[in-house]
């Protein structure tokens, strides 16, 4: 007799558990025993007995955007971190390719003024002109200094 009480007792559990679940949406529980000491949940009450009414906590999810969802649709926060350490890279990586284009061409022209005297130059209105010593010994130094302060 006592392997049936429990075998009852282990099967009404779980459908306690179900009418809870399914009480949940309701918001209200009714419980009450029986004759017998078994425990009975509802979500009507019952006709004739006393019941305990327990109140639920509304489980309904809640309205408005998910905190979990992303700002662009289709990509997860992880993929939109890859692809703004991707981007950072790329832009990273064509600054240092333009600042080594600007180094370069710095020297090439300190390569090109330093050594010679007599250096000559296109002016604006298109007229060929030669630097004179001191101009060419001023650029010289702009473009050492721009050198040292930005090149490797």
């Amino acid at each position: 007799m006592k392997y049936g009480k429990r075998l009852a007792m282990a099967a009404l559990i779980p459908l306690g558990a179900v009418w809870l679940t399914c009480a949940a949406v309701a918001g209200e529980v009714y419980t009450w025993t029986d004759e017998d000491g078994v425990v009975h949940f509802s979500d009507m009450e019952p006709v004739g007995r006393d019941a305990n009414v327990q109140d639920l906590p509304d489980t309904s999810p809640p309205s408005g955007p998910s905190p979990y969802e992303t700002p662009q649709a289709g990509k997860s926060a992880a993929d939109q971190r890859r692809e703004d350490i991707r981007r950072k890279g790329q832009e990273s990586q064509a600054q240092k390719a333009m600042a080594e284009q600007n180094c370069e061409a710095w020297r090439a022209e300190v390569a090109r003024l330093e050594p010679n005297r007599r250096v000559f130059f296109t002016n604006e209105q298109g007229e060929t002109e030669r630097m004179d010593d001191v101009a060419r010994a001023d650029r010289v130094a702009e473009l050492k200094s721009m050198i040292a302060q930005n090149c490797p």
